[in-house]
């Protein structure tokens, strides 16, 4: 990877860990290589600190982030 796409990636992933998303890389090579593995890691993050949920008087789905849009 050159040096302006790893700059444009940690901005990326800044954003979005700033925006409330945690961020997972994995190579194109890993994923078909090694595609129940990765899928390993992703549970055991997911573990280690599930997602934010809204609080028990909320109802419906969480809102989207800044940008997003529902498909």
């Amino acid at each position: 990877m050159n040096a302006d796409a790893q700059e444009y990636d940690d901005a990326r992933t800044a954003f979005l860990e700033r925006e409330g998303y945690r961020v997972a890389r994995f190579t194109n090579s890993e994923v078909l290589r090694n595609r129940e593995g990765i899928l390993i890691e992703i549970l055991l993050q997911l573990r280690r600190s599930p997602s934010p949920s809204r609080s028990p008087a909320a109802s419906g789905p969480l809102p989207l982030p800044h940008g997003e849009r529902e498909l």
